[in-house]
């Protein structure tokens, strides 16, 4: 699996492929099934790391709150309004600054013992290289 820098050339590269009016929907696409993949993919116990997952654009979130959402409904509907307000130029950023998450995504969770974010990386790479 390639770093996260390596990765974004790759999809720089990938989008200048591509015709200009297709790269908003691309983009927006590819952001919410990162969204969806580390939300679904998360543990739950109390739902507090599922409800934590923040979606900023051209910025880091690093909020941290007491929601809990075990669905997942919630954040991915929160995050997918984010999402659909980025233009094509504009970074969008999903991070979860809970103080267990570095832990979570070293397989300290038996729901998750492959972390979330590495996995969902991977599809990412998979459907673009």
């Amino acid at each position: 699996m390639a770093n996260a820098f390596n990765f974004a050339l790759d999809l720089r590269k990938f989008a200048d492929s591509i015709p200009e009016e297709m790269v908003k929907p691309v983009v927006q696409k590819l952001a919410m099934h990162a969204l969806r993949g580390v939300v679904t993919k998360s543990p739950v116990d109390t739902g507090r790391f599922r409800g934590n997952w923040n979606v900023a654009v051209n910025r880091i979130d690093y909020s941290v709150t007491g929601e809990t959402d075990k669905s997942g409904g919630s954040v991915i509907a929160k995050g997918a309004a984010v999402i659909a307000s980025a233009e094509p130029d504009q970074a969008i950023c999903i991070s979860n600054n809970v103080s267990y998450a570095v832990a979570l995504e070293n397989g300290h969770s038996n729901q998750a013992p492959a972390g979330v974010v590495a996995l969902t990386f991977a599809e990412l790479e998979s459907i673009i290289l």
